[in-house]
C-alpha cells in the first residue's frame, strides 16, 4: 500500500512540474485543489494509474507545501545577491551588429579601439557580433567594419551595469528577477550582457533614468529587508 501511495504522489508531482502555470498557482496558493485533483485524476487514469480524487488532492497539497518552501529558499538567495549589488550607469552608447566574418577579419583593429574606448562590449552570436561602444568611437567602428557589413545600428543607448558578489555565478534566477522588475514597468531592453559578476542592461537613453531608479530602489529595498 505505501508503494502505491508513493507512485501516485510521484505521478502527480510529474504532472505538476510539467506545467509551469499549475506549479506557480500552487506556490501562490490560488488554486482550487478539488477541481485540479479531478482534472489530474482523469489524466492519471488514462495512464493506467488507479487512484481517487481525494488521494490526488492530498498529494497536491503536499506538493504545494514543498514548492512553497523551495521558492522561499530560492528567493532568499536571489535577494541576498541583489542586496550586495552595486549599480553604475554608462550613457551615450551605440549598439553595432555586424557580420561575423567582417568582425573576425578585423579583430586586431577593433582591439585597438577597445583599448582606448570609454565603454566597449563585444558579444558573439551564431551569425553576427554585437558591439556596444561609447558613441565617440562609433564612426571609427563603422569605418573599420564597412557599412556593407553592418546588420543593425542603434544609437542613443545607455548601459546600466550591475556589479554583484561572486555568489551570482551559482545563483539561478537573478536576471529573470531583475528583468521582471523592468518589464512590469514597460521598459524594453535592447541588450542583456553577462560578464562574470557584471550584468549589463543596454536600453534606450529615454527610459534609462526610470530603469535606473527602479533597480536602485530594488537594491535598497533588499538591503533594508536584511
Amino acid at each position: 500500500m505505501p508503494e502505491g501511495k508513493v507512485s501516485i504522489a510521484k505521478a502527480v508531482k510529474e504532472l505538476v512540474l510539467s506545467r509551469p502555470a499549475i506549479r506557480e498557482c500552487l506556490v501562490l496558493d490560488i488554486i482550487n485543489y478539488s477541481a485540479l485533483a479531478r482534472v489530474l485524476l482523469e489524466e492519471l487514469e488514462r495512464k493506467g494509474i488507479k487512484t481517487s480524487a481525494g488521494a490526488v488532492k492530498m498529494a497536491l497539497i503536499r506538493i504545494g507545501e514543498e514548492l512553497k518552501k523551495e521558492r522561499a529558499s530560492f528567493e532568499e538567495k536571489i535577494k541576498n545577491v541583489v542586496a550586495k549589488t552595486v549599480i553604475e550607469l554608462q550613457s551615450d552608447l551605440t549598439v553595432v551588429t555586424a557580420e561575423k566574418r567582417a568582425v573576425l577579419s578585423r579583430i586586431e583593429r577593433l582591439s585597438k579601439v577597445m583599448e582606448k574606448a570609454r565603454f566597449f562590449q563585444l558579444t558573439q552570436g551564431v551569425e553576427t557580433f554585437t558591439i556596444v561602444v561609447s558613441s565617440e568611437e562609433k564612426d571609427e567602428i563603422v569605418k573599420i567594419l564597412g557599412k556593407e557589413n553592418i546588420v543593425d545600428l542603434i544609437e542613443e543607448q545607455t548601459a546600466i551595469v550591475l556589479i554583484s558578489p561572486g555568489d551570482i555565478i551559482e545563483t539561478p534566477g537573478i536576471v529573470a528577477f531583475i528583468t521582471s522588475a523592468l518589464s512590469f514597468s514597460g521598459i524594453n531592453i535592447t541588450q542583456v550582457i553577462s560578464c562574470h559578476k557584471d550584468t549589463i542592461f543596454v536600453l534606450d537613453r529615454r527610459v534609462a533614468p526610470k530603469a535606473y531608479q527602479i533597480l536602485e530602489d530594488l537594491i535598497l529595498k533588499m538591503r533594508k529587508r536584511g
